[in-house]
């Protein structure tokens, strides 16, 4: 048979069962099908085994799964076995030994390729370039450079051949069974799908072609996956001579022109010391970031909006002890679970950063002390934003009235529908009305909360402080925001302009009792003195109804007055005023009556004396 397979592979030197002999009619069995078949394309992969996608090369050893898994695709690491690996360097101390011995031998980086280019790099004699970090080339020099790079690659392999290319082809589209491959991940085809418009996916007229496309991806995916294993397999030279495969093809070049960079050395030691001293891309930093974003961001020292979903208005001194009450609990929670948090973290994390303390006596604290400053930095950025962001609230829970309280005549209790913030009583202090408490004390009161803010931020004790109690620090707490700073200021300032255009309504609400001065400053009850000394007819006594009537009024009043952030509490104004009309009221009364009994004596003497 001259175009059996025996003499298609003995004719390339490929080892093959003999054919069957001539006189044999039967068909071949399935076993010789399987080992001929085998013999002209040796296995890629162990049909069975533990794990999937196991190389048919490591039948010939007996390794563990986890050796194996370890040993199939890494030729340098072939011959390792678990237990043979000894302890390995922390990867920062790692790096930090290999920084300091590139600084023991710093000499300048040349380096060299062999081809022609212009300029002062260019040795036409030699044919080589050389160019170095600190004198960037220009695009057209990289591409030269990247071409003679592909060309020194090129004069290493071999092209491939015909059978070289068939087997490489035959192997990826049969090597490998599609159950040994990770399936595509859902998200995947989600991406793809959101690219196209919603009404091409639900045409009815197009659901065929979105199955053909669907099914195009799929085998992309399991050919471009089945590549990469074979391509990873055939690195291995000695599976190259087994499967007959002296070269594959070479993969289209991948050219990327860079900008000029020749700040790149400069960042470069710059990034290096960022790594030794700042320790910003320490994985503890991202920790303590993920901490406080997830639990710790939210809290506030004072939680506006509790107060504002409570029962306002309140009293100014009821106000204080409210915000105090909230400051004392932020503080708590930071001191008690923000702090002992962030140190258990470093407590079981410590193979990240324990490297960088002393490892005897005579050894320099300096690194884990520069590591520590940093975490403290973060940590008090952390404090400092959580006070920023309650002073912000604060100076909002006021904006809501920041449009001041001055009203139109007459005023009108539904022109301020907002809660107000705190009661202000009115009372009296002969001869004038006064607020209580003064205005004077009522903004130093709005003053403290602020302030008390940011006490409530200090004598947060450092993360170290918690892991090494028996360490001693000039700043053993965390930074804050002070209170000598813009920012405070700028909110106490826009707070103050609020709370000046809400003094304005209250004092402009005084006028409604003008009408009542009188009561006041005892002109009223001077009148009704002067009155009572000239003689009178009953009939002159209608001042008893017109009391009456301005008692009535005055008990009709508001007692109680919102004003935007404040709420006036007229009550005991109002009582004090029906009081004292009340009196003169009772004044007059008490003396026609004492004048109608002297009548009545006189009337009741003269009847008795006339009869005699």
């Amino acid at each position: 048979q001259n175009n059996s397979v025996y003499n298609m592979s003995h004719s390339k030197g490929i080892p093959e069962l003999p054919p069957l002999p001539a006189a044999t009619t039967t068909e071949p069995s399935e076993l010789y099908k399987l080992v001929l078949k085998n013999s002209y394309y040796p296995p890629l992969m162990q049909r069975v085994s533990w794990t999937l996608a196991v190389p048919f090369k490591e039948q010939r050893y007996y390794r563990s799964p986890s050796d194996s898994i370890a040993n199939n695709y890494t030729l340098t690491a072939r011959d390792l076995k678990l237990k043979d690996l000894h302890k390995m360097v922390p990867p920062a101390m790692a790096r930090a030994t290999l920084g300091s011995a590139n600084q023991r031998a710093v000499s300048p980086c040349i380096h060299t390729y062999s081809n022609s280019l212009y300029s002062d790099r260019h040795s036409p004699e030699l044919g080589i370039i050389y160019y170095s970090d600190t004198q960037p080339l220009t695009p057209e020099e990289q591409f030269v450079v990247m071409l003679q790079h592909e060309e020194e690659i090129h004069k290493q392999e071999e092209s491939p051949s015909k059978s070289d290319i068939e087997r490489y082809c035959y192997y990826i589209h049969n090597g490998i069974q599609k159950d040994m491959l990770a399936p595509q991940d859902k998200e995947v085809k989600d991406m793809i799908l959101k690219h196209i418009p919603n009404h091409l996916l639900t045409n009815p007229n197009l659901e065929t072609l979105l199955h053909s496309l669907t099914e195009e991806i799929q085998d992309d995916y399991h050919i471009s996956l089945m590549k990469n294993i074979v391509d990873y397999i055939l690195m291995d030279p000695a599976e190259r001579e087994r499967l007959f495969i002296g070269n594959i093809p070479h993969p289209f070049p991948q050219r990327v022109i860079r900008a000029p960079v020749p700040w790149h050395s400069v960042y470069q030691d710059i990034k290096s010391w960022n790594e030794n001293h700042l320790f910003t891309v320490n994985p503890m930093m991202l920790m303590l970031q993920h901490l406080w974003f997830t639990e710790f961001s939210d809290l506030r020292f004072v939680r506006t909006k509790e107060m504002l979903s409570g029962d306002l208005p309140v009293l100014p001194s009821e106000f204080e002890d409210l915000v105090r009450r909230h400051c004392m609990e932020a503080h708590d929670i930071l001191q008690n679970k923000w702090i002992p948090t962030c140190a258990s973290l470093f407590i079981d994390q410590k193979e990240r950063w324990l490297h960088l303390a002393p490892q005897s006596d005579y050894d320099s604290p300096k690194q884990i002390e520069e590591y520590f400053a940093s975490v403290a930095n973060l940590m008090s950025l952390q404090l400092r934003e959580m006070v920023i962001n309650s002073l912000e609230d604060l100076l909002a829970f006021f904006m809501i009235h920041k449009d001041g309280n001055d009203f139109g005549e007459p005023y009108q209790e539904m022109q301020f529908f907002v809660p107000q913030i705190l009661i202000i009583k009115l009372n009296v202090e002969e001869p004038k009305i006064v607020f209580q408490p003064l205005w004077e004390d009522c903004w130093n009161l709005i003053y403290h909360c602020f302030m008390e803010i940011l006490r409530s931020s200090e004598g947060l004790p450092k993360v170290e402080m918690q892991l090494f109690p028996e360490l001693k620090k000039d700043d053993p707490t965390l930074r804050t925001v002070k209170v000598d700073e813009s920012l405070v200021s700028e909110y106490v300032n826009k707070t103050a302009r609020i709370f000046d255009s809400n003094v304005v309504g209250p004092q402009k609400y005084l006028n409604v009792y003008k009408k009542y001065s009188d009561l006041l400053n005892n002109r009223a009850e001077q009148d009704i003195t002067d009155f009572l000394k000239e003689s009178h007819s009953l009939d002159d006594f209608t001042k008893i109804d017109s009391l009456t009537k301005l008692k009535k009024e005055i008990a009709s009043m508001h007692v109680t007055v919102p004003l935007a952030m404040f709420c006036l509490d007229a009550l005991k104004l109002n009582e004090e005023l029906c009081n004292r009309a009340q009196k003169l009221k009772n004044k007059l009364i008490e003396f026609e009556v004492d004048e109608n009994r002297e009548l009545n004596k006189r009337y009741t003497y003269v009847r008795i004396h006339g009869y005699h």
